[in-house]
């Protein structure tokens, strides 16, 4: 399988399989793990970025200053400048923003779907942004992976 979770290096993936970032909600305890999921969906086919790590720490100072936070933002935006396609789930009851500012740049990409959860806060913004520039929606993370990604 081609899984590629922060902080692995994506500088030698497989060439000849098409990229696939998962972005939207993580937060813990609010957000299942549908990363595993599309994983275990797409691994064979696609080289696969997950940001979602084992190994985060609730703890580190959110600053440029501290390397673990910034190896994880920096990761995070490489994986999503070097993918082919771009996952985006916003699960209900979550907040997600910093799934929302990369909602933002990538929404004209032309690599994107979004799946939108009834009850996610912002879903009416979603919902706009996808209609204004032609983003694929789905109602459900299995419709998408099912129909999306033979």
């Amino acid at each position: 399988m081609s899984i590629y979770k922060a902080p692995d290096s994506i500088e030698n993936i497989d060439r000849e399989k098409e990229s696939i970032f998962l972005a939207g909600s993580i937060e813990m305890d609010r957000a299942i793990n549908w990363q595993a999921k599309c994983e275990e969906f797409l691994g064979q086919r696609f080289n696969v970025f997950n940001p979602r790590r084992a190994a985060w720490d609730s703890s580190w100072e959110q600053t440029m200053e501290n390397e673990q936070f910034r190896a994880q933002v920096d990761w995070e935006l490489e994986a999503l400048e070097k993918a082919d396609h771009i996952i985006m789930f916003f699960a209900a009851m979550t907040k997600s923003p910093i799934s929302l500012l990369e909602f933002g740049l990538y929404a004209q990409s032309g690599k994107m779907q979004v799946v939108c959860e009834d009850g996610f806060w912002r879903k009416g913004n979603v919902d706009i942004v996808c209609h204004k520039y032609g983003i694929k929606q789905h109602l459900s993370l299995d419709y998408l992976l099912k129909n999306s990604f033979k």
